[in-house]
């Protein structure tokens, strides 16, 4: 499960570590409201300044795509019949889902420093923030559509076991280039949907009524070579 997500880093330093081609950004769908008055580098910008910091299903996100391209989405998919957009595929099922079969040639990466999952203790729900132990960035493995994307989860790591049994399946820095080749075959993929090693993630449990707070950003070349 992975309800809420921070992106709190500069998307720039994404550009730079990943190369990404961003020309083609103010040609994708952009969030409701936002406007073109400005040069290309300024819409650019903009647009990319508005998808940091606390992301919840149905905003606006950074995606990845094939060819190293960032555009924009919005989370979760939207499905004739159901009311809430499905935010989240379970990566051990997606072959069997009719919803997600059309798009295991859709892959792409969501940026991210940090996400929330809540801990149950009996009625009580305890936030809980998991990150890379210094706040590195990190990629989610998630399916778009064209206009929205899904994350996709699979079993915890056993250092947050206890928080949640689920958690966004990420993809290693070694492995960016075929999770986003269309030519590659999703079967040939699927190992990479596990949890990350016990020893690479951090938690913290934040007190009870406490207002929520953005996580600290310390860039550390994650995707070095």
């Amino acid at each position: 499960m992975c309800s809420r997500f921070n992106l709190n880093s500069d998307i720039r330093a994404f550009q730079v570590q990943l190369g990404l081609e961003m020309e083609d950004i103010i040609r994708m769908p952009l969030p409701d409201g936002f406007n073109r008055n400005g040069s290309d580098d300024e819409d650019e910008d903009a647009a990319f300044d508005s998808l940091t910091g606390m992301r919840r299903p149905t905003d606006p996100i950074a995606v990845i795509l094939p060819h190293q391209k960032a555009a924009i989405r919005y989370w979760g998919l939207s499905i004739p019949g159901m009311n809430n957009p499905m935010i989240n595929a379970r990566a051990e099922t997606l072959t069997e889902k009719p919803t997600f079969r059309p798009l295991l040639n859709r892959r792409c990466l969501i940026p991210a420093n940090g996400w929330y999952e809540w801990r149950k203790d009996g009625t009580a729900k305890h936030k809980n923030r998991i990150t890379l132990p210094d706040h590195q960035p990190f990629l989610f493995a998630a399916l778009e559509n064209g206009r929205e994307a899904t994350i996709i989860t699979c079993a915890p790591s056993g250092s947050i076991s206890h928080i949640h049994n689920r958690m966004p399946a990420v993809i290693g820095p070694n492995h960016l280039a075929a999770w986003l080749d269309p030519h590659m075959a999703f079967e040939d993929l699927e190992y990479m949907l596990g949890p990350l090693p016990d020893h690479v993630l951090s938690w913290q449990e934040e007190p009870a009524n406490q207002p929520e707070t953005e996580l600290e950003t310390n860039q550390i070349d994650l995707f070095s070579k």
